[in-house]
């Protein structure tokens, strides 16, 4: 497996997904970025088995198809060296050994079988919703809304930010216990009424990138897990299970 991407883009994609590696993961292989070769398109993944996100970009003078788990660490440390430049990759599937060729040198290390890399969840056809949202209007959301989410072991659904869609609107809401955040947007709606609450790390990941990210984002979700589908980046999360409180009955209908 053989390519040339540029240094400086390569890096700002890693360093994109690089969030939803865990600290303290318990498989080694999730340390890792799963880099997987098609033609000349390159994608590559990080997860924590509760976030998945991947992203994708161009390559030039590729030969051979593939897939290897690279060390995130050590990836990371070598392309946040280096000026920009084209580098050259060369991994051997059946050694697991990488080479990267710079202008400065030559570098390398060991990947791991990216068989053992854990596989991304599929959407459920039969009991998915799906629904589009401008990436502008869902960075507003999550900003007005992320700062207010609890840090609560005994309520988990305080955690996240609570998502409703309806025909009228579409709504953001968090708390904390002391502050209750309602963000309503009635220039975006859908046909059918649904809810999900999204955990706090997944908000914050799609805070990162939304900002780079223009036109529509494609979000499908199920009971267990919610797909975003941005045009460079896909994020998939494992929902908060459970019912969110009441909140209107504590929102004043009547200000003066």
């Amino acid at each position: 497996m053989k390519f040339v991407v540029s240094s400086s883009e390569l890096l700002t994609h890693l360093q994109a997904i690089s969030r939803a590696i865990s600290s303290k993961s318990q498989l080694p292989v999730l340390d890792c970025f799963l880099f997987d070769l098609k033609g000349s398109e390159l994608s590559m993944t990080a997860s924590d088995l509760e976030v998945t996100m991947t992203t994708r970009m161009a390559t030039e003078s590729t030969e051979g198809d593939g897939r290897l788990a690279f060390p995130s660490k050590i990836l990371l440390e070598i392309l946040k060296k280096l000026p920009e430049q084209p580098l050259r990759f060369e991994a051997n599937l059946d050694t697991l050994t990488v080479d990267i060729f710079s202008e400065r040198g030559k570098y390398n290390f060991v990947g791991q079988p990216a068989e053992d890399y854990p596989s991304i969840p599929e959407v459920e056809e039969d009991k998915a919703s799906k629904i589009r949202v401008p990436a502008s209007l869902l960075l507003t959301g999550i900003n007005k809304t992320l700062f207010a989410t609890a840090d609560d072991e005994l309520r988990p659904v305080m955690n996240g930010i609570l998502f409703e869609f309806s025909p009228e609107n579409l709504t953001f809401v968090s708390s904390d216990s002391h502050k209750l955040v309602r963000y309503r947007r009635l220039d975006a709606n859908c046909a059918f009424e649904a809810s999900f609450i999204l955990p706090k790390k997944p908000a914050s990941l799609l805070k990162n990138v939304l900002p780079r990210e223009t036109g529509d984002v494609e979000i499908e979700f199920d009971n267990k897990n919610a797909f975003f589908n941005l045009p460079n980046y896909k994020l998939v999360c494992r929902l908060v299970e459970g019912n969110y409180p009441s909140y209107n009955a504590v929102i004043p209908q009547d200000n003066p």
